[in-house]
């Protein structure tokens, strides 16, 4: 038996962001709003019970109905329930438990319909809920750099488990970066920056994110230390050196590698590189970050680079050039000794900076993938990561190399824009929507939430120049719902098939050309989709919008698909994230037919904002 308990909130309600979308008709009845509805866990293993909890508010004051809770799967009911509802004094408080089936790594979409006592529908809304047993299936990587006074653990938390974020990169919480906390083990101290950590609110964040089933990555670089290395022990013997001419002072051939990081009143401004192959490097650096993730809790470790710089000595090797060597070149060497030294209690994951070196840790025994992207780097057939179709193709070629692993992009939007502003202005909507898009339709995933409601335009994560709308926050809230809804579609085995797509009196591309319907279909046994992402009247398909300006595509309506595939299926589904499905998958109709290009299927969609998706069972 499924349980329903409904109740009514005492004390004041909290009033912010609707999470999920509610909609609500017209009527004069229509009193009663739903302000929010959260789950009780980020994601839930096979087998645990899912409570959710929504809050209601009432013009009226007082009022009753009927809800029904309608869950699906890929569009097909799995389970239906419903009870009454109730308000008093202008508000009220459904709790909603579900149990779902055991099947691991399921997404599943509850809808919730609200009724009046005339049964009349007066408001919806719907909760995403992730079935899995490990996070690194569908990562959904979120970020942390408040942990000062300013910080707010518990409110925190509960907004990143609402955006459906399953992990956590905590990002230079630490001491140094080769002592990650203070030798004596105290629970304060000043960053490289100079900004006060509190090493207790860091636990605290962690502890209540463990509650959530959120996993916890310390960030720190796999290679660097700051000014002071000398004093822990760290020998100059496991510096790197520059191999090559870089054209300046400081990066001459035997200059020592070294990153300046910024103003520091600690004194720490400076970045010091050391050799990934040394195994003294290796001893030391593995067991100062073991250290701190046993001292302080957490699940794991996230590794970070500044990318590749060129051919580099070791101090033994300078003015060998047959010695020389890239960085890059040492990552799946290390990597497999860091996993091996972690064990399984702790997870790896590390970020070779603008994909240089990506082969190396996709073949490695790293346990998600992640890459900072920049639009002036080269992937290994020399094509620039710069436009979307870029984006796709590393998705594509690092699950491929990693044996399906869900690729991690931290690409960081409207970047010089962000960084001339005097004051913080709102992101481009559609330039984010259409960067999440090109890179969740393809299997990836993005770092780009965190701090509760903050979002990424920089590579310092504490930077917050830009943010997001109140109707930008709604769409993305859609987004991250969908997902997880339709994650088994987006990250669960199915792959690029070739097959033919045209959209009759519509421009098309297979590969994201300007004002055209990026379409492309992927398949697996037993299912095929079509990614529907709307470029028509975006001139500009770079990703970056460095200058802050992309254009809203050109909404369409009644379009007419036709696909050609020797399949057939019983239904055809047509979902989105965008406000006219609401994550809701619609049954459609299909056409067979055939003509000189071959058997196909034959669907119309209703319309298309900035993605749909198109599936077939």
């Amino acid at each position: 038996m499924k349980k329903i308990v409904f109740g009514i909130i005492s004390g004041a309600l909290v009033v912010g962001v609707i999470f999920g979308v509610v909609r609500m008709n017209n009527q004069k009845q229509a009193n009663v709003s739903i302000d929010k509805v959260s789950a009780d866990q980020a994601v839930y293993r096979p087998g645990d019970k899912v409570t959710l909890t929504v809050s209601l508010a009432d013009e009226a004051k007082k009022n009753q109905g009927t809800y029904q809770l309608r869950v699906t799967h890929l569009g097909k009911k799995v389970d239906q329930q419903a009870a009454k509802w109730e308000t008093v004094n202008g508000k009220g408080q459904m709790t909603i438990e579900w149990q779902p089936p055991k099947t691991d790594f399921q997404g599943y979409l509850l809808q919730i319909e609200m009724k009046n006592q005339s049964g009349e529908t007066i408001a919806q809304t719907n909760k995403a809920v992730d079935v899995s047993s490990n996070w690194t299936k569908f990562p959904r990587y979120g970020y942390l750099t408040e942990f000062g006074d300013e910080a707010t653990p518990a409110k925190t938390i509960a907004q990143m488990k609402d955006w459906q974020l399953n992990s956590i990169e905590y990002y230079d919480w630490k001491f140094l970066h080769h002592q990650l906390i203070p030798e004596d083990v105290s629970m304060t101290w000043q960053d490289w920056s100079g900004r006060q950590i509190d090493g207790n609110k860091v636990k605290e964040y962690i502890q209540l994110a463990k509650q959530e089933n959120i996993v916890n990555m310390s960030y720190n670089m796999v290679y660097g230390a700051t000014n002071n290395y000398k004093k822990y022990g760290i020998k100059d013997e496991w510096l790197l050196h520059y191999a090559e001419d870089h054209g300046e002072a400081g990066r001459r051939p035997g200059d020592v590698f070294t990153f300046k990081m910024g103003a520091s009143p600690t004194g720490q401004s400076n970045l010091f590189f050391f050799d990934l192959d040394n195994p003294e490097w290796q001893d030391y650096i593995i067991e100062k970050n073991k250290e701190a993730l046993e001292v302080m809790g957490f699940d794991g470790w996230h590794g970070d680079t500044v990318g590749e710089w060129g051919k580099m000595w070791t101090t033994a090797d300078i003015g060998k050039p047959e010695k020389a060597k890239y960085v890059k070149d040492s990552y799946k060497s290390f990597l497999n000794t860091v996993k091996e030294r972690l064990g399984d209690r702790y997870y790896l994951s590390f970020n070779p900076v603008g994909a240089q070196g990506i082969e190396q840790v996709n073949a490695s025994n790293v346990d998600v993938l992640y890459s900072e992207i920049w639009p002036w780097d080269k992937d290994s057939e020399g094509h620039t990561y710069d436009d979307y179709m870029s984006l796709k193709r590393e998705i594509d070629q690092s699950r491929k190399e990693s044996n399906g692993k869900s690729l991690i992009i931290p690409a960081y939007m409207e970047y010089d824009y962000a960084a001339a502003q005097g004051k913080r202005k709102p992101f481009n909507q559609a330039a984010v929507l259409l960067t999440d898009a090109a890179v969740y339709a393809a299997g990836g995933s993005r770092i780009e939430l965190g701090n509760g409601t903050e979002m990424l335009s920089n590579e310092y994560f504490p930077n917050k120049n830009l943010y997001m709308s109140k109707e930008h926050q709604k769409r993305q809230h859609a987004l991250q719902e969908f997902i997880v809804a339709y994650q088994n579609i987006l990250r669960d085995g199915l792959e690029d098939n070739q097959k033919l797509i045209q959209i009759v009196d519509e421009q098309t591309s297979s590969d994201g050309q300007p004002d055209t319907i990026w379409a492309y279909a992927k398949e697996k046994e037993g299912i095929e989709a079509i990614q529907l992402i709307n470029l028509s009247g975006v001139k500009d398909v770079t990703w970056r919008a460095n200058e802050g300006k992309k254009a809203t595509p050109n909404k369409k309506e009644k379009l007419t698909v036709r696909y050609y595939t020797e399949n057939d299926y019983q239904h055809a589904y047509l979902t989105s994230p965008d406000p006219d499905f609401d994550s809701h998958s619609k049954v459609v109709a299909m056409t067979r037919g055939k003509d000189s290009k071959g058997k196909y299927l034959e669907i119309p969609v209703s319309s298309l904002e900035y993605w749909d998706i198109i599936y077939f069972q």
